[in-house]
């Protein structure tokens, strides 16, 4: 079912389109009707064409692939407003994840010209999209740092400081511990122990599908040294 709503308000909410003057997201949400997606629901897979740029109004849209031996890595998890997967949509590519619904999810799917007629027609798009791009790679160098830690403390540690950029000091995680350990490559009892550990040092506490962080010098401390 297509929802009726055809005004730019939601757009207004994600940041690229915020950029635009009122008559023009406007149009763009008349032709690009918001979707209701139920949780659960795949939006983009894997190996597919990435034909339309994803907009997250609402909702969390988790990001992951399957191995070759059929294990899950997850490689992290959105909360619109926001836009998905920008590179392979630009790239002309295909989808690098698969992503699917956390919890109820509205989206607008947007061709590829639309996105490509913005960056050309309006400088302070491409300057934006451009800022995110350079911001996600150095993300993603991050992660593979992190990824390369031995210790499962320094990740998790890593991890979470990384994460603490909202207005308090609540982190969701990802799929509960379960879904931690799949973005880290660690098993959820690894993620457990390395969260008592934190615990002890006064760093975090914990509660169930989060971690409220305490003192964020002992969680970059607790990273340096535990084992």
């Amino acid at each position: 079912m297509i929802l009726a709503r055809v005004d730019g308000d939601g757009l207004a909410a994600v940041p690229l389109f915020a950029l635009l003057d009122e008559p023009r997201r406007e149009r763009i949400a008349r032709r690009h009707p918001l979707r209701p997606v139920p949780a659960g629901q795949v939006v983009a897979r894997f190996g597919e064409p990435a034909r339309n740029l994803i907009v997250l109004e609402r909702g969390t849209l988790t990001a992951g692939c399957h191995t070759v031996d059929g294990s899950l890595v997850r490689f992290g998890t959105v909360t619109g407003p926001s836009l998905i997967d920008k590179a392979s949509v630009l790239d002309g590519g295909r989808h690098t994840a698969t992503w699917t619904a956390a919890r109820v999810c509205r989206i607008r799917l947007l061709p590829t010209e639309v996105l490509r007629e913005l960056l050309h027609e309006l400088p302070v798009v491409r300057d934006h999209v451009l800022r995110q791009i350079a911001a996600q790679v150095n993300r993603d160098r991050r992660a593979r740092t992190r990824a390369a830690a031995p210790r499962p403390v320094a990740r998790v540690a890593d991890w979470l400081a990384e994460a603490l950029t909202g207005p308090g000091p609540r982190i969701a995680l990802p799929g509960g511990q379960q879904g931690l350990g799949e973005e880290l490559g660690l098993s959820r009892v690894t993620v457990n122990r390395a969260l008592r550990v934190l615990v002890q040092a006064g760093a975090v506490r914990t509660e169930p599908g989060a971690v409220v962080v305490l003192d964020p010098s002992r969680l970059a401390a607790a990273g340096a040294w535990a084992p």
